[in-house]
């Protein structure tokens, strides 16, 4: 009969600690992350738009995930040109897997080798993990 109680505060225990993934940071980049359909998850990168240069979004596949939202923007403290955190938020919305990509870099410049970039592979549901082997 105490099973009937322990079961579910399982099953809620492990739903609370698997949504809580994130948010992911620079120290994520390169990693890859398993998600299921429907997770939200969020990017957090370290920048100063005051300097010209900001997070971007180069790429991803639209069918695996989706970006909710613009990105969010605050600074550490009140200080005109201080350094703060960029948010971007996602949403999974397919299986399979994607690159999400991301660079930190002034909007009027070309790319180049030297930017500062944030990559990570997101790997969506049982048919992402197939895809991945």
């Amino acid at each position: 009969m105490t099973y009937k109680i322990y079961i579910p505060i399982l099953i809620l225990v492990v739903f609370l600690i698997a949504s809580c993934a994130g948010p992911y940071t620079m120290e994520n980049s390169g990693s890859t992350v398993n998600l299921g359909n429907d997770d939200p998850f969020e990017i957090e990168l370290n920048g100063n738009p005051s300097t010209g240069y900001e997070w971007q979004i180069v790429s991803y596949d639209s069918t695996v995930i989706k970006q909710v939202g613009k990105h969010d923007y605050k600074t550490s403290d009140d200080r005109i040109g201080s350094a703060g955190l960029y948010t971007f938020k996602f949403q999974t919305i397919g299986d399979g897997q994607t690159n999400l990509l991301l660079v930190y870099k002034r909007k009027w410049e070309e790319p180049t080798v030297d930017d500062k970039t944030f990559e990570m592979k997101i790997v969506v549901g049982t048919m992402g993990r197939i895809l991945e082997d």
